[in-house]
């Protein structure tokens, strides 16, 4: 089966647009991650989507785990079993490393601790609550996966990676282990590393477009 032709930046029509708007929520995120003590209204916003019956929370526990390397991984199987383009799959297992890692980073910098911290009550559903909260990893990897999924998939299905991209920060607020703006951020800091992933693989495609017209 012939590969469909790729299109600039994964087919986003304002990817500058998506980027900035982005950039900007990873800014406030951040700023409202800093302070101290920890918004009234965050913490009451968590304590509401944490209060929510067992089986809503079993329910999320799998889609949840496309939060974790499985998610990239996933797509890009599918990439190029489906599309056959292995450059774009590369891709896609390269921003998931990135988001992963990237966020672990993050989380030293800011050092944000995690619910359990700010919130004693609070239902933790998954290990034990401790440890860096800003950003969420899980956020961060489901999104960039959700992009690059978007960025292979035809129009009429491209709203399902990013549902799955939101349950995956909502099941982590559920699950007792992120405050709202950690989730916030790591989405918008996966779809930046997305959005930049784009940007390569398209300058590498466009470098090797003449060296491909000359062997023909």
């Amino acid at each position: 089966m012939e590969r469909p032709a790729a299109t600039p930046w994964g087919g986003f029509r304002h990817p500058a647009l998506i980027a900035g708007t982005c950039a900007g929520a990873l800014v406030a995120s951040y700023s409202i991650a800093v302070q101290r003590p920890v918004p009234e209204w965050e913490l009451r916003l968590t304590e509401r989507i944490n209060d929510v019956p067992e089986a809503v929370a079993t329910l999320l526990y799998p889609v949840m785990q496309l939060g974790t390397l499985a998610g990239p991984l996933i797509v890009a199987a599918g990439i190029a079993l489906f599309r056959r383009d292995w450059l774009l799959s590369a891709a896609t297992v390269a921003a998931g490393l990135t988001a992963w890692f990237g966020a672990k980073g993050v989380k030293r910098l800011v050092e944000r601790d995690r619910p359990r911290t700010y919130l004693p009550e609070i239902i933790i559903r998954e290990g034990d609550g401790t440890g860096l909260g800003f950003i969420s990893g899980h956020s961060a990897v489901a999104a960039t996966a959700a992009v690059m999924a978007m960025a292979a998939l035809p129009r009429r299905w491209r709203w399902v990676p990013p549902v799955l991209a939101g349950l995956v920060g909502l099941a982590r607020i559920v699950h007792g282990v992120h405050l709202p703006a950690d989730v916030i951020g790591g989405w918008s800091f996966g779809i930046l590393i997305a959005l930049g992933t784009l940007g390569l693989v398209d300058l590498v495609r466009t470098r090797s477009q003449p060296a491909n017209g000359a062997a023909g």
